[in-house]
């Protein structure tokens, strides 16, 4: 086969691949401009221009068709229950007969479904502080594996951050005799910023070290007696 003929199906081989991956491209947590959202959350856009209406349709992949049109509560909301990974794709219109309507415009979404976290509460003596260790259930993994621990503190309403308790794990530094509600807190870091945080809360026991016993010999049976000779 010709050389020249045979560069040409290559190149028009590299293309069909090229259009075909950037057309069934889907969205992922770090795809550019995309929104990101937590799962139970709606979408809300700002008011539609004056006389105008919004009009949403909503795709898998990346389109120029996309057909499925998205219903709005109010006029501007996507509800949580209606938002998935996609193309979103926004444009407006008149309502009167005859109107145009607007070029779309391409939003990408990415919803994450929220992390699990939990650690097994660890009572122990004040002497030996035990770790509590943590277990995270991450339903995004693969496409997200970077995570932000931090440890707290809570008495009633209010948290306490600990100072360098940023990992899964946290051993108690100077603890104090009773109960403390330790609270872990756990959220995705995409591009370096944290989201979608969840958390749980333990009571931890901490116990006194018993006092230093103060038994005499009269106390103790099976001692050799004294005897007179």
């Amino acid at each position: 086969m010709n050389s020249t003929i045979k560069k040409s199906l290559f190149v028009i081989a590299l293309l069909l691949i090229c259009n075909f991956l950037r057309v069934s491209a889907q969205v992922t947590p770090t795809t550019t401009g995309v929104s990101l959202f937590c799962q139970g959350s709606d979408l809300t856009l700002p008011a539609a221009p004056t006389g105008q209406d919004w009009i949403v349709r909503f795709s898998t992949n990346i389109t120029t068709t996309p057909s499925t049109v998205i219903p709005l509560a109010g006029g501007n909301k996507i509800a949580a229950a209606d938002l998935q990974n996609g193309y979103y794709y926004l444009s407006s219109k008149a309502a009167t007969a005859g109107a145009c309507e607007s070029d779309m415009q391409q939003i990408p979404v990415y919803v994450l479904k929220p992390l699990v976290p939990n650690f097994a509460a660890a009572d122990f003596c004040i002497e030996t502080p035990i770790a509590q260790v943590g277990t995270i259930i991450n339903p995004e993994d693969p496409a997200i594996t970077s995570l932000a621990y931090q440890w707290y503190t809570v008495a009633g309403t209010t948290e306490t951050a600990i100072a360098g308790a940023n990992q899964k794990d946290y051993t108690p530094a100077s603890p104090t005799v009773g109960t403390t509600k330790y609270r872990l807190k756990v959220g995705y870091v995409i591009n370096g910023n944290k989201y979608c945080a969840q958390t749980v809360d333990h009571d931890v026991t901490v116990t006194a070290k018993p006092t230093k016993p103060t038994i005499t010999p009269a106390q103790i049976l099976g001692t050799a007696n004294a005897v007179t000779f």
